[in-house]
């Protein structure tokens, strides 16, 4: 590490005086000559150890230690029954009502534009209307307007509706 403490007085006293003459014979610079004398100021300050003031120094925060969880046991040891997820089934005119129930008497929640796709979990009794869940909306569709790959008949009814006027 280069030290840069000044070894005595009159070393410190001839480098300003000859900065101080370099910066005479220039017209002109008044305020580089400040600006370089403040510089070397700071320079000399910080090579001889002298701490600046006002300057804040990080502390460390001590975080506070994981605790352990034990989570509860399941007493239950049936396998679970599989459900399937359901079928992926696309929009194929312009436009598709999403409905709030199977048939043209709900009321229109949505409308979803060609190509949007979704996963259709339920059915009707006669197929003829999906439950469909896309990216934005959930609601029923009429079943001729989507394009898809499985069987629609295999998934299960949805009975639990009333037409709302």
């Amino acid at each position: 590490m280069l030290d840069l403490a000044p070894q005595n007085d009159y070393t410190i006293k001839s480098v300003v005086c000859s900065i101080e003459k370099l910066f005479h014979s220039i017209k002109g610079v008044c305020e580089m000559k400040t600006l370089f004398l403040s510089s070397i100021c700071i320079v000399l300050l910080t090579a001889c150890s002298i701490p600046p003031t006002g300057v804040a120094t990080p502390t460390q925060t001590k975080l506070p230690s994981p605790t352990q969880v034990q989570l509860p046991t399941s007493t239950n040891t049936e396998s679970p029954t599989l459900t399937p997820a359901g079928l992926k089934y696309c929009v194929v005119p312009a436009l598709l009502n999403i409905r709030s129930g199977p048939g043209t008497q709900y009321a229109v929640l949505a409308i979803e534009a060609q190509g949007i796709c979704g996963l259709v979990t339920a059915r009707n009794e006669d197929a003829s209307w999906v439950f469909i869940t896309t990216n934005k909306y959930t609601g029923w569709a009429f079943v001729k307007y989507l394009s898809g790959e499985g069987d629609i008949s295999t998934l299960p009814v949805f009975t639990e509706l009333t037409p709302t006027p």
